[in-house]
């Protein structure tokens, strides 16, 4: 069975999605039967302070071992994440999932009352002063700016504590321990809505039996470029990873879980940002099912997810 769906005007959509996946064959019969744990596969999953915000979507199940598909254009109204293209395809021993041109807490502080806002702002205006000053003052005049840039975050994460967006952890960022003049400026970039807090040209999950690969092309944190071998599992990284200092975001690259009904999953990329904003992007499942439905002769493979980007509006 294959969906197509569009949650966001893009131009050229339609072209790009006649290719996104081949169709299953046409089968006949009546009802089947079915005994064992099918493949599954999703393109994304998002939670904000444990309150989930877009289920798994789009989501496939290969109940009857059969190819099943779905595919969508743009990500369901949320206000931190955005993508282009995603793909979702499973049947009896492979699934796959993917997405393109994904975008993660882009303006993410502009929901923030304008008053909250300002301090924060002013604070990173005296720190990129400070960054382009003389070398020679440059530690002096940082420990001011940052102290302030500190303050503000404070303020922001005791005024949040208790709001749909949480965003307190903010407050356990002691950025005063920030050195490398790179970490300090990618923040403020963050902080000031001018760089996305992680992002990827495309992010891919594929799992066949109980092995699995991850694809992953231009995946950046804070805006500085994370490198990562994605064919190790369980790659873990936290961005900054600096003593003394909570990373603002953790990510995991090819998670994969044995699980404990057989199956065996694929997740292509976990995010946690301020253990507040939590992602689950391109997972794939694989499974097996038994069926009294015989196999049509010619069924379609497993389709191939459509790679190209897409200006993404909303």
């Amino acid at each position: 069975m294959k969906n197509k769906r569009h949650l966001a005007p893009v131009a050229g959509a339609l072209l790009l999605m006649a290719g996104a996946a081949t169709s299953a064959a046409l089968l006949t019969g009546g009802s089947a039967t079915a005994a064992g744990v099918p493949s599954s596969a999703f393109g994304i999953e998002l939670s904000i302070a444990g309150n989930g915000v877009i289920p798994r979507t789009p989501a496939v199940s290969s109940t009857d071992g059969s190819l099943k598909s779905d595919s969508l254009i743009g990500l369901p109204a949320n206000p931190v994440a955005s993508g282009g293209i995603v793909n979702a395809a499973a049947q009896n021993g492979a699934a796959t999932a993917s997405v393109t041109d994904l975008t993660v807490g882009e303006g993410l502080l502009a929901q923030l009352p304008a008053e909250l806002r300002k301090p924060l702002t002013d604070g990173c205006t005296q720190v990129t002063a400070a960054l382009a000053g003389p070398a020679d003052q440059l530690n002096t005049a940082l420990s001011g700016a940052l102290s302030g840039v500190q303050g503000a975050l404070d303020t922001i994460g005791s005024s949040t504590a208790k709001t749909p967006l949480n965003l307190s952890a903010l407050g356990a960022l002691d950025v005063t321990k920030l050195t490398d003049p790179t970490q300090i400026k990618a923040l403020c970039d963050v902080l000031a809505g001018n760089l996305k807090v992680v992002g990827a040209g495309t992010v891919e999950a594929k799992c066949t039996g109980t092995t699995g690969t991850t694809t992953i092309a231009n995946l950046k944190a804070l805006g500085l470029p994370v490198n990562v071998d994605t064919k190790q599992a369980n790659q873990k990284v936290k961005v900054f990873d600096v003593a003394g200092v909570p990373p603002v975001v953790e990510l995991v690259v090819n998670r994969q879980t044995a699980n404990a009904d057989g199956t065996f999953t694929v997740d292509a990329l976990y995010v946690n940002i301020l253990d507040q904003i939590k992602l689950t992007v391109a997972s794939a499942t694989c499974g097996n099912v038994t069926s009294d439905r015989a196999r049509v002769p010619g069924d379609a493979p497993a389709p191939k997810p459509v790679k190209q980007h897409v200006p993404v509006t909303g």
